[in-house]
């Protein structure tokens, strides 16, 4: 009968180290997937019509909003700006405090 045997065990008890970069990166991309999600809605809900086809709903009561790209940037960028700061003081407070 053949003998078969893996290299390394399928479960091993030891957590894979993690790298603070590899982190960093991961949390900019995911800010960056909220930020451009958020642009992506608000696109949607400012575009003439499409929102009210996709809600079948005709409402002329309703005020129109209009929000330029200006403010939709300032919303939406300089939140993403800051959080990316915050991100980065963390890690960097964190990062000195394991060295020293």
């Amino acid at each position: 009968m053949a003998d078969f045997s893996m290299s390394k065990p399928i479960f091993s008890t030891k957590q894979p180290k993690t790298s603070t970069p590899g982190n960093i990166a991961y949390a900019v991309f995911v800010l960056f997937c909220f930020w451009a999600g958020s642009q992506l809605l608000n696109i949607l809900v400012h575009a003439p019509g499409v929102y009210e086809h996709l809600m079948q709903v005709e409402d002329s009561v309703r005020p129109r909003v209009e929000i330029g790209l200006g403010v939709g940037t300032i919303f939406g960028l300089i939140p993403f700006l800051l959080g990316c700061a915050v991100f980065g003081v963390i890690a960097l407070v964190l990062r000195w405090r394991r060295y020293h």
